[in-house]
């Protein structure tokens, strides 16, 4: 019905920016909500900070993409997954991409500027490492920790913002998400590993094989161990070691079930970490 109201371009640009698929500006928000949770401070003090960062992660994610999908124009047309992507396809054109591009990062501008001068400068010495990634395929078998580093930026800022200063636990609970990143980008690149073997293209799927349960398996043991140290310093809460536990058995078991040869399996476990973060925020918001 709407189809014969809105340009059909408008659904290519939202293709574009992911708009259908949210747990990736949910997987960048979700760092930053760890960092306001673990502060312990009132939510309704808080409330305006979580409403920025959802806005933020949604537009940066998005102007993410574009960039992307601007570098891996060749790479994208020749990957199984990725060769309908409007700009790969050619349904919309680099200008237009470009446009768009330009328009989110000025809106991220404007909600970054809400933020103290020492977030500001923070949240810009992120733009490199958002630039970079996108090449860094083509160049290591590391691009998961590359996007780690971008993607759990936003516990950096939550500390400049909340404390004026980078303070040692939230560089450990940086630290934690990174490790978090690499658990779970690393799942979703098995479902393009075939490919990327032919094209040449590097990721953890293709350095480790069937060594890849092993690896996210202990990435995620590493980040919920310290998610735990950081609770128990917080509130010495006995509770909270049952719970981490019980978090521990859960991933366990789902990592089991994942079968790293199958594209549908890869896929629907990488998505399974929204809830996770939506569990261990909660965890974070009550230990």
């Amino acid at each position: 019905m709407l189809d014969k109201f809105i340009p059909k371009n408008f659904f290519y640009f939202l293709d574009l920016i992911r708009f259908n698929k949210p747990i990736g500006f949910l997987l960048l928000m979700w760092p930053c909500w760890f960092g306001l949770a673990y502060s312990n401070k009132s939510y309704n003090d808080l409330f305006y900070l979580y409403i920025l960062f959802f806005l933020g992660s949604f537009l940066m994610r998005s102007a993410g993409c574009i960039i992307n999908d601007l570098i891996d124009i060749k790479i994208d047309s020749q990957i199984t997954r990725t060769l309908n992507r409007p700009l790969a396809s050619k349904k919309i054109s680099i200008v237009n991409a470009m446009i768009l591009l330009i328009s989110l990062l000025l809106i991220s501008f404007i909600i970054l500027i809400q933020f103290s001068s020492l977030s500001i400068i923070i949240g810009a010495l992120s733009l490199p490492i958002i630039i970079i990634y996108p090449f860094m395929k083509r160049i290591t078998y590391w691009p998961q920790f590359v996007l780690g580093l971008c993607f759990s930026w936003g516990v950096l800022i939550t500390s400049a913002e909340l404390y004026g200063e980078i303070r040692l636990d939230y560089f450990l609970l940086y630290l934690a998400c990174v490790l978090w990143t690499l658990s779970y980008d690393t799942i979703y690149a098995y479902q393009d590993i075939n490919d990327d073997i032919s094209k040449n293209v590097k990721s953890l799927a293709v350095l480790l094989r069937k060594k890849g349960k092993f690896f996210v398996r202990f990435c995620y043991f590493c980040m919920l161990s310290l998610i735990s140290y950081l609770s128990w310093k917080s509130s010495a809460n006995p509770l909270s070691l049952g719970v981490i536990i019980a978090i521990l058995i859960g991933i366990n078991i789902l990592i089991n079930k994942w079968q790293p040869d199958s594209t549908e399996s890869s896929g629907y476990y990488f998505k399974q970490n929204n809830f996770l973060g939506f569990v261990i925020f909660l965890y974070l918001l009550f230990f």
